[in-house]
């Protein structure tokens, strides 16, 4: 738990001006009640706007890669730490003044099936939860069954994997994804989570430059000719606007003169 809140805490007092807002995974919460209670108030007070807990067991496992090894709690465990992921969170309000959104997630789709993912949302909703999220449903018809089991106040959100046509066993499994925004919206959910699209773009764009370098001695910025992928660089100024050089520049010359 310290290491995520000292992550969250770097990102939300960055440099950008507002600072981002910070949705954290939460994970198991990192143990009992105690842990789970830490993390919330610890999250909550780095200035995250939302964290997640959810129903695996310890240690997770991305259910994505996974799959049918994902194992959770049993419902009334992750009853449990749901109650005590809201009683952290109204600590963190009332006791430390920091406001905090707690997201109740359940992983048991394909260990448990399709109306225990129901049936725990409901309860997560009936607890007090912010938002509640199921991971990994199979088709679009199973995300219009869930929200249309919720009701029609209670946020919701769907998670995101960006497929490839090189990845066509995946995309069979996962009937109609990846959705659009537009198709997110169209099913009832209030929120799209693209957790790991960031990722697959960054080691996509790394993999190409790096084949490019080895393959010819160098980088080649831009060629238009159709034979060859038209690969684009950052300029080092967009690197360093990006990264927050002109703000710290400008900081550091209100207050330090040579």
């Amino acid at each position: 738990a310290t290491k995520c809140v000292v992550s969250a805490l770097s990102l939300s007092s960055s440099s950008q001006s507002p600072p981002p807002l910070l949705m954290v995974d939460g994970d198991t919460g990192y143990g009992g009640a105690a842990n789970i209670r830490r993390t919330i108030r610890g999250l909550a007070c780095a200035g995250a706007a939302a964290v997640t807990i959810e129903d695996q067991t310890f240690p997770k496992r991305c259910t994505y890669a996974a799959g049918t090894g994902v194992s959770t709690v049993p419902r009334s465990e992750s009853m449990s730490r749901i109650n005590a992921a809201i009683a952290a969170r109204e600590e963190a309000k009332n006791i430390d003044g920091n406001d905090i959104l707690l997201v109740a997630r359940t992983d048991c789709r394909l260990e448990r099936g399709l109306e225990e993912v129901i049936e725990r949302c409901k309860t997560y909703e009936a607890l007090g939860a912010d938002i509640v999220y199921a991971e990994n449903l199979q088709s679009r018809q199973e995300y219009e069954a869930l929200r249309s089991s919720l009701k029609g106040e209670t946020l919701t959100m769907l998670a995101q994997l960006q497929l490839y046509p090189n990845d066509e066993d995946e995309k069979r499994r996962i009937q109609g994804a990846p959705y659009t925004i537009d198709d997110v919206g169209d099913m009832g959910y209030d929120l799209a989570l693209f957790g790991v699209t960031g990722l697959q773009s960054a080691v996509g764009a790394l993999q190409g430059v790096a084949r490019e370098f080895f393959a010819n001695k160098g980088i080649v910025t831009s060629r238009d000719d159709n034979t060859e992928i038209v690969r684009t660089m950052a300029s080092f100024e967009e690197v360093k606007r990006v990264v927050g050089f002109p703000k710290l520049d400008e900081f550091e010359s209100r207050y330090y003169h040579d």
